[in-house]
């Protein structure tokens, strides 16, 4: 039986495109019909324009039909998270103020290496109003939902890139990740995602939330992913805080993974004295020591790691922060506009603006130190895996699972944020299903500027636990 385009990865694309199997047009066709049968429910774009996409893929056809294409992304369908800048698509946060200008001159660096490549941007993708919490629902675009169980929760804030490309709307898509917001969602729709090391990808605007906020990849394969980082993942003069060109391929990978990583388990992340374990859903953790036993089956090293004691309360620290941003973004509204925002939001605003420098400073002095202790654990250890949640997805019109408090938006995500603050690489791969069918994600963390252990080690697990052709049934 032959595969259906939509199910093809990267390298899959790029060897039919070249070999004259089939072309962008029809592969960007394929994506479109699957965009146009299924996304009412889902609601992953937010923008779609078919006119503009069917353009791009016709171009990238005579490309290649000239052997002029442009890399190895070319004719490749992907899609934008809608707090990423465009400048022939509009970018509306999420929001529903008129305060920001929706409309651009320029594009942000990640979407100008994307076109220097080639590929077909299919739109933008959707978020809660500037990515500020862990769900994806808004007042502009209402919820998006779990391709998998679509009464449930598709996570957020990349919410809308998580759902495409776990539906088969292209097989990559650019998220952000400020507090989790890659991982949690790749966890519940059951793809891959990374979040850098903070300047491995070049930003531009900087995000409101400042140093926490990352750009990354998401993807169903590692490898897309990989490759995907490749291109993205170089300086850019935008942003003066992008590291030096390293030269690295992503999608390289040690053979002899097996023998060489010394690999740490951690259930809790070092976050048992900051958030109530009894919450944890057990059957989470049965799932991923189901898959560890497997991996050491296969030869991996494993062991138990109760390294991580975190000398600050991480949450703390972390909430400073992202309030002081949302205040601060606050300030770029119009007042008249306030009664468009939405009340979680408006929340954060009203606390940020209740700290001060020093309460700033501090909180950063704390997370600094919180950093160094995260170095110190990986002198002794290569990679640390575990839940990347403590739950599995949950109603789709809800900010918090049932038991976790719904004061505090981020009471259900205490393994995703410590590593925004310490800027260390972290990645989720999907690692089993749960008896109801729904994902089970697995984080990945590695020491900063380690990106490449991350995909090193995800390719090794992708390869053992054999997960990436199961699809939602839509």
């Amino acid at each position: 039986m032959t595969k259906e385009l939509y199910k093809h990865t990267v390298l899959e694309l790029n060897k039919g495109y070249s070999e004259k199997v089939f072309s962008p047009l029809e592969a960007t066709k394929e994506t479109i019909k699957k965009i146009k049968t299924h996304d009412e429910v889902l609601n992953a774009f937010v923008f779609f324009d078919e006119e503009h996409v069917l353009k791009q893929a016709n171009e990238s056809k005579k490309r290649y039909d000239n052997k002029m294409q442009r890399g190895f992304l070319d004719g490749v369908p992907i899609s934008i998270k809608d707090l990423i800048v465009t400048n022939d698509m509009p970018t509306y946060r999420g929001s529903l103020t008129t305060s920001l200008p929706a409309h651009a001159n320029y594009d942000a660096p990640v979407v100008k290496k994307l076109k220097e490549q080639g590929a077909i941007i299919l739109g933008k993708t959707a978020s809660p109003e500037f990515g500020h919490k862990g769900t994806t629902q808004s007042l502009r675009t209402g919820k998006t939902n779990n391709p998998w169980n679509t009464s449930l929760n598709s996570g957020g804030s990349s919410g809308g890139s998580c759902v495409a490309v776990a539906s088969g709307f292209g097989p990559l898509s650019i998220g952000t990740d400020g507090g989790g917001s890659i991982r949690i969602p790749c966890s519940f729709c059951g793809v891959f995602g990374h979040k850098p090391t903070f300047g491995k990808i070049p930003a531009y605007p900087i995000s409101p939330f400042g140093t926490i906020a990352n750009l990354g990849p998401i993807s169903r394969t590692v490898t897309d992913s990989a490759i995907l980082m490749n291109s993205i993942a170089t300086p850019d003069s935008l942003d003066w805080h992008s590291l030096p060109l390293e030269s690295v391929d992503y999608s390289l990978y040690d053979r002899d993974l097996r023998k060489n990583f010394n690999v740490g388990y951690s259930r809790f992340w070092g976050m048992e004295k900051y958030f109530n374990v009894s919450l944890m859903d057990g059957e989470i953790l049965k799932k991923i020591e189901e898959s560890i036993f497997l991996l050491t089956k296969n030869g991996l090293q494993v062991k138990e790691c109760d390294l991580i004691e975190w000398p600050h309360n991480p949450l703390e620290i972390f909430m400073i922060m992202w309030q002081v941003g949302a205040a601060n973004l606050a300030r770029k509204i119009n007042k008249n506009d306030f009664d468009k925002l939405e009340p979680t939001f408006l929340n954060f605003i009203e606390k940020g603006n209740q700290y001060n420098i020093f309460d700033l400073m501090d909180a950063e002095a704390k997370r600094a130190e919180n950093a160094l202790h995260i170095k110190k654990v990986f002198s002794e250890i290569d990679a640390i895996i575990g839940p990347t949640l403590p739950v599995l997805a949950f109603n789709s019109s809800q900010n918090v699972p049932k038991g976790f408090s719904e004061d505090d938006l981020f009471s259900w995500l205490p393994f995703t944020y410590p590593f925004n603050l310490t800027k260390n690489p972290a990645c989720n791969i999907n690692a089993n299903f749960s008896s109801t069918g729904l994902p089970v994600g697995m984080q990945i963390v590695a020491d900063i500027y380690k990106d490449k252990t991350c995909f090193e080690l995800a390719f090794l697990i992708e390869n053992v636990l054999d997960l990436t052709n199961y699809w939602p049934n839509l």
